[in-house]
């Protein structure tokens, strides 16, 4: 029989070595949650891997149609949106709709606003012809980069004088900058009136009329254009090639799910 001193080490020594692996486990967790932790982190990666690695994939691994933009829909270069610039009651509001045109990044960036001059086919039996759409497009766009080019020597020399003047110049309308817009708006409405005389011998025809690129911010080009009275886009049912959250099954009715967590127990 060992000595009752020789017990109490032995507790001791044991308690201690109970203590640093209950220590560590708290700290590391069972060894199964740290395999199972690095198959999930494996599979995780792999599944970001495949997802990045496909050329027509987004972000989120989900397959994305790189003709998207050549859908029918409100981003099709053609599709005639709403009139927001005339009140909702009003008969423009019924018998116009608004062809957008989006900027074109490409040109200058964000250094100065540039439109596309992709043209839309549904101008042409509105009124405005290819050749007339490219160059009201040359007309902007050569005219907005050196308004909006804040290296040119004029703008510079403009933010100078402002800041020599404690911005009186800015506000008595002296820049070259609110100059040139203003004679850029001018062009516009006279290119509105000149097509307003052109189809002022047809009866109930509604001439093309480009919006005051104030109004939309500089953002797009609206061109209004009579009603084409053309359908909505359908709504479209995903395929297997893009499959989306609207694609997933839905979920198993109550009764299916209850029997296959609680099969029934035959009675003995």
């Amino acid at each position: 029989m060992a000595p009752p001193g020789d017990d109490d080490a032995a507790a001791a020594a044991a308690a201690t070595a109970r203590g640093d692996a209950f220590a560590a486990d708290l700290e590391r967790g069972p060894d199964i949650m740290v395999n199972s932790q690095r198959l999930s982190t494996g599979s995780a990666l792999s599944g970001i891997g495949s997802a990045l690695s496909s050329t027509n994939s987004s972000i989120m691994g989900e397959d994305a149609q790189p003709d998207a933009a050549e859908e029918w829909g409100p981003q099709h270069p053609c599709y005639p949106h709403l009139n927001p610039h005339v009140p909702v009651g009003s008969p423009e509001y019924e018998k116009t709709r608004i062809i957008r045109v989006r900027r074109d990044w490409l040109l200058q960036g964000d250094l100065a606003p540039t439109f596309s001059s992709l043209y839309p086919d549904i101008l042409d039996p509105a009124g405005m012809s290819q050749e007339e759409f490219r160059r009201v497009i040359d007309k902007l766009n050569s005219e907005l980069v050196p308004i909006f080019n804040p290296y040119s020597w004029r703008n510079i020399l403009d933010n100078v004088l402002g800041l020599a003047t404690g911005w009186l110049w800015d506000d008595l309308g002296f820049t070259a900058a609110k100059t040139r817009l203003r004679n850029l708006e001018r062009w516009i409405e006279q290119w509105n009136e000149e097509k307003e005389k052109a189809f002022a011998g047809e009866e109930g025809v509604i001439p093309p009329k480009i919006v005051p690129l104030r109004q939309t911010g500089y953002m797009t080009l609206d061109i209004q254009i009579p009603d084409p009275e053309l359908a909505p886009a359908s709504p479209t049912t995903p395929t297997a090639e893009h499959d989306g959250p609207d694609s997933l099954p839905a979920a198993p009715p109550p009764a299916a799910l209850h029997g296959a967590m609680y099969p029934s127990v035959p009675a003995e």
